[in-house]
Formats: structure tokens, C-alpha cells, sequence
């Protein structure tokens, strides 16, 4: 759907506006500002001859709340996760110093959570969980569960 200005065919969504991201805000469509903003640059690039319906905005915002709160569930099971895994030996994929993928295993030491991100503190190095390809109990290799 593209909507048009007024005085020229410029898309709502390629006008240019000024943008600041919070460096602890993981979501995927950003915070409540940049939704406010997005509205504000919708609002001025609509037609004014077929205005969109106010519902549709209410609409859109119960959306972007929903998404929201998604994305707080979906980093805090993430964060659960990580913490599970304090004291067991994980096996994952990480890049060498040559550029290459390799699998690394070992026991996870702690937890960091940076930017609502958590990361696993293996033997000095961070890892992200999503990295992680096995899981065993304790010091034990012998049962493994793929993650």
C-alpha cells in the first residue's frame, strides 16, 4: 500500500526522520517513542482526501503492545534458560581467529545480561545462547541434549 503526500509521491515510510535507539531496548520495532513517531510520520503523509480511520490506529498501537510484551517474554525465558545452564558443560559454535566456524565446549561459568541479551560466561569467554548446539549435565559428556 503506498500512500502519497500531498505535494509529492513520497512513501510514508521513506520519509526521513531523525531516530534514537536505547542501548538496552532489544524489541524488533524499537520503544513506545518510535512508535509515536512512526504515527506522527504516517498522520503527515496521508492522503487527505482518504484518511485512514482512527480504529485503524488503535488497532496498530494494541499490536505494537502485543509485539512488545512478546519480545519481554521471549527475553526473559531466554534469561531463565541461561541461568539453567550455570554449571553444565555446553558445546557451541564460535568463529576462530582465522575466520572459522568451530565447536568449543565447556562449563558455563556465570551469566551476563547485556542490552537484555543473555550471554554465557564459559571459561572467560561470552557467549551468546543461541550459539549453544549441546547441552550435558554437570561434568559429564556422556547424555546430551540437543538445545
Amino acid at each position: 500500500m503506498s500512500i502519497n503526500s500531498v505535494s509529492g509521491s513520497t512513501a510514508y515510510w521513506a520519509a526521513p526522520t531523525s531516530t534514537s535507539t536505547s542501548s538496552t531496548d532489544n524489541s524488533t520495532f524499537g520503544d513506545f517513542q518510535s512508535f509515536l513517531q512512526l504515527l506522527a510520520t504516517e498522520l503527515q503523509y496521508q492522503d487527505p482526501e482518504d484518511p485512514v480511520d482512527s480504529t485503524e490506529y488503535v488497532s496498530q498501537m494494541a499490536q505494537f503492545t502485543s509485539l512488545n510484551q512478546l519480545q519481554t517474554i521471549s527475553n526473559s525465558v531466554d534469561a531463565a534458560q541461561a541461568y539453567d545452564l550455570i554449571g553444565k558443560t555446553v558445546t557451541y559454535t564460535a568463529l576462530n581467529a582465522s575466520g572459522n566456524t568451530v565447536s568449543t565446549t565447556g562449563k558455563v561459568d556465570s551469566v551476563t545480561i547485556s542490552g537484555g541479551t543473555p550471554y554465557l560466561n564459559i571459561g572467560g569467554t561470552k557467549v551468546a545462547i543461541s550459539a549453544v548446539t549441546e547441552v550435558a549435565a554437570g561434568g559429564s559428556t556422556d547424555s546430551t541434549a540437543e538445545v
